[in-house]
């Protein structure tokens, strides 16, 4: 699915397009003049699908965090795609590599019925740290990591820039409306969030790709005004989950 000139929507579960699997975050690609990246992995239970919608041979797969319907899936891409650079902000990158199930929080998503009783994370050892402010230039079009901690440790966003655009994919720090994800995990902290949120709302965007739901094609700087203006009354956004 187009979105944009560079951006094709190439994976989304139930609590989005219904595209690929029920469990899979939206998975994003997106294509420069010389290389091409993934914006996350899905939850990894049908990697043929992503790939096959992808149409393209990603050089990059850049993870928001280490929640299994983000990134399940970036062990089978790497095993199909040899020279996959995998990248993730620490300390997921981490738990990520080591298929750290309590850290990523699986253990309780599992058990609370989120996924189902058989559902594994696979270790996916060729992930490496992403550090805040790197930019990765697919030609024409580069993507920087921006460090947004606060859903999870290790949250990640990445901007996107190309000539009269720019687009921000976000994970599940900030949605349509400028709504969140809070839960009841070990490294969802609010002091933090709110610190994110603050810093996403200086970013002028004109589109926001978020991790499930709507996505936004234009004036998307209205989301993350959103949010701030809500903080600025002393509350917090309203949570999706």
């Amino acid at each position: 699915m187009r979105l944009t000139e560079h951006v094709s929507l190439v994976g989304s579960g139930a609590a989005g397009f219904d595209l690929t699997d029920p469990l899979d975050c939206h998975v994003y690609l997106v294509r420069g003049e010389r290389a091409a990246a993934l914006i996350d992995a899905g939850a990894g239970r049908d990697p043929d699908a992503i790939l096959r919608n992808a149409a393209a041979v990603p050089a990059y797969l850049l993870l928001t965090h280490g929640h299994a319907d983000h990134a399940g899936g970036a062990a089978e891409l790497a095993r199909r795609l040899p020279g996959l650079r995998v990248l993730a902000g620490p300390p997921a990158d981490a738990w990520i590599a080591a298929g750290d199930e309590r850290m990523i929080s699986l253990d309780r998503a599992r058990a609370g019925g989120t996924y189902p009783a058989g559902y594994t994370f696979p270790a996916c050892p060729s992930v490496r740290p992403i550090a805040d402010g790197t930019s990765i230039d697919l030609g024409g079009v580069t993507l920087r990591a921006i460090a947004t901690p606060g859903h999870a440790d290790g949250h990640t966003c990445y901007l996107l820039e190309t000539a009269g655009h720019r687009a921000l994919f976000t994970g599940d720090s900030v949605f349509t409306g400028g709504r969140v994800s809070l839960q009841n995990l070990h490294d969802c902290r609010i002091p933090e969030y709110a610190a994110s949120l603050e810093r996403l709302a200086l970013l002028d965007v004109d589109a926001l790709f978020p991790g499930h739901h709507e996505v936004s094609l234009a004036r998307a700087h209205r989301h993350l005004a959103a949010a701030r203006d809500v903080l600025a009354r002393g509350l917090f956004p309203p949570s999706t989950t």
